[in-house]
This record gives structure tokens, C-alpha cells and sequence, in this order.
């Protein structure tokens, strides 16, 4: 089964209108080499610690083990879209290997404690890590958006007029839609029968069920945080689902976009299904096998502390 597993990984990738990665370098962790699939639990304990065994290369375009793959590239200054950009294809074996972490892992979520990407995704063995809602508090007024995280739920507000992002416990992505759903009393713990694992409140949404979202909501400021300015140019960082279990982060860099050229910029890269904007600016974040990879600082001595990640981790366990 397994071997099957990662031969329909090495088929869909070859299929997937996606840009042509040429030659690559990375890591490959086979099964004839030992170890075992165990799905991770739906708690905050992170995941393998098997892709931290291997010393950091930063040739490395990919990382693949039995249960996940992980291909990263960087388009510099495009000549369409003006902007440089980061983007990563992941595909899962199981649900529970998309998860979400705390900067504050006394009192999750909550506080207002931050911390950088970095030191999360290292923290929690992330194979690949971003920046999440920011959801301690939107530019120093009182945090209301609704917080779900790996099945709790911390915060049972809303912030109105904000799309809300549901993750399933299949790893499919749904979105509630202000005036669509009445977001106060709809069940959000629930999505078509199925628990809601995590649940994200920033957007908005870019593509829902492959369908492009419109300009002039993505350009509507009631539709985005107060801070996010939805029709200038900003760093930006946003989380796509492909299909089941294969997803896409994105973020763009230096001068920015607007979320009608993002909207555009992640359709030019894949077929996605569902995209949703997350927290950008100077906390537009994605870490790579412990280190930032969506910078030029080689050092990462200027990376803004957050207050949480959403990651993708192995669970191919040698031990």
C-alpha cells in the first residue's frame, strides 16, 4: 500500500500542469530504508523528527518521505505579476500531517505571546511552516476572529464581514462566506458531517470550489482585516488546497501585490480549489526544514516574532 502510495505521489505531480522544476536536488527517504507510517494526533505535539536528521542544504528544492512531499520554488521579479515569489507544492498521506502551532504553548492561542516562525516550525519538526491569522489581536484592537485549532476551540467570537476558513478531518478546506451564512450561530465545528480540525479567520478567500472570487469583493476593505489594505501593494501570504490531501502556500515579496493580482499569481501557478488569503506584511513567513526560505536575509536576523504557524509534518517514524 504504501508503495502505492508513492508511486500515485510521483504520477500526480507529473501530471499537474504546474511550471516544469527541471533538474532537482533534495532529500528522499525511501521505505526499503526502514520505519513505519503512524498518523499524528489530534493534539499540539508536532511531527517526525526524521526530516531534522539530515543537515539543512539550501540547494535543497525538495524533501519526500513515505507520507509527504514537499517541492519549493522562487520566481524572481516576474515580469506579469512585478513581484517576487515563493511557493511550495505538499502532498499528504494523512490529514493529521497538516496541523497548527502556538507561539505560547502554556496558553495557546490566546495570549499575546510571539514568537518567530522559525523557532515554531523547528519546535514542532515542521517539514514546511507559515505565518497564520494572526489571531492574538488585529493591529492592537480586540481579537474577536473565531479560533479552532487542531479540534479546540479557543475563541467562540467572530469578527464580522471576514470570511472563515474550516479545515476538515479528510484535510479538505471549506469556506463560510459573510452574508452567504449567518458566521455568529452556523455550527463551525462541523462541515458537511465531518469535524473541523482547524479553523482560520483573516481572508479573504481568492478561489472557492475553483471558482475566482470577484474583484470587487477582494477589493472591498470590509471584506479584509483593517490593516490589510486589499487594494495595495503588500507583502502577501496565502494557503491553497489542489485536491485531496495535495495543497500550495504562496507568498509574495518585496513590492507586493494586491489580492486581485494575488487571486491571479496563485491561478497562474496551479489548478487550486479553494484559496484563502492569511496574515502578510512583515509577517509574511515560510520556513523550510527550520529556516526561512522567503527572504534574501540569508541570517534571518530581522524575522518579525508571530503569534502562530500552520505546518505540514511527516509521520514516517524510524523509532
Amino acid at each position: 500500500m504504501r508503495k502505492v502510495f508513492s508511486l500515485l505521489c510521483a504520477v500526480v505531480f507529473l501530471m499537474v500542469s504546474l511550471p516544469a522544476f527541471g533538474e532537482e536536488t533534495g532529500i528522499r527517504v525511501t521505505e526499503e530504508e526502514g520505519g513505519e507510517f503512524r498518523p499524528l494526533t489530534l493534539d499540539l505535539e508536532g511531527g517526525s523528527e526524521l526530516p531534522f536528521t539530515f543537515k539543512y542544504n539550501t540547494k535543497n528544492q525538495f524533501y519526500e518521505d513515505p507520507t509527504i512531499r514537499v517541492d519549493r520554488r522562487q520566481e524572481s521579479e516576474h515580469d506579469k505579476f512585478k513581484c517576487t515569489y515563493w511557493y511550495a507544492i505538499i502532498t499528504l498521506r494523512d490529514p493529521s500531517q497538516l496541523r497548527t502551532a502556538s507561539a505560547d504553548e502554556r496558553k495557546p492561542f490566546l495570549g499575546n505571546a510571539t514568537n518567530t516562525s522559525i523557532v515554531m516550525a523547528r519546535r514542532k519538526k515542521a517539514v514546511i511552516a507559515i505565518n497564520g491569522d494572526y489571531c492574538a489581536s488585529f493591529s492592537g484592537e480586540k481579537a474577536s476572529n473565531y479560533i479552532l485549532r487542531q479540534g479546540t476551540v479557543y475563541r467562540d467570537t467572530v469578527t464580522p464581514g471576514l470570511d472563515i476558513l474550516l479545515v476538515d478531518e479528510d484535510g479538505d478546506f471549506h469556506v463560510l462566506v459573510p452574508g452567504e451564512t449567518d458566521l455568529e450561530t452556523v455550527d463551525k465545528t462541523q462541515i458537511d458531517g465531518k469535524k473541523v480540525v482547524n479553523a482560520f479567520q483573516f481572508g479573504p478567500a481568492l478561489v472557492i470550489d475553483g471558482e475566482p472570487v470577484a474583484d470587487e469583493v477582494l477589493l472591498d476593505s470590509s471584506r479584509s482585516p483593517t490593516h490589510a489594505k486589499p487594494e495595495g501593494r503588500a507583502q502577501r501570504m496565502c494557503i491553497c488546497q489542489l485536491d485531496s490531501l495535495r495543497y500550495m502556500v504562496l507568498c509574495c515579496a518585496f513590492h507586493g501585490v494586491d489580492l486581485v493580482t494575488l487571486r491571479d499569481l496563485v491561478l497562474s501557478v496551479a489548478p487550486v480549489k479553494t484559496a484563502y488569503t492569511l496574515d502578510g506584511g512583515d509577517s509574511t513567513q515560510m520556513v523550510f526544514l527550520g529556516r526561512q526560505f522567503n527572504s534574501n536575509n540569508k541570517n534571518n536576523e530581522t524575522v518579525r516574532p508571530i503569534t502562530d504557524i500552520i505546518y505540514f509534518a511527516s509521520a514516517w517514524f524510524t523509532k
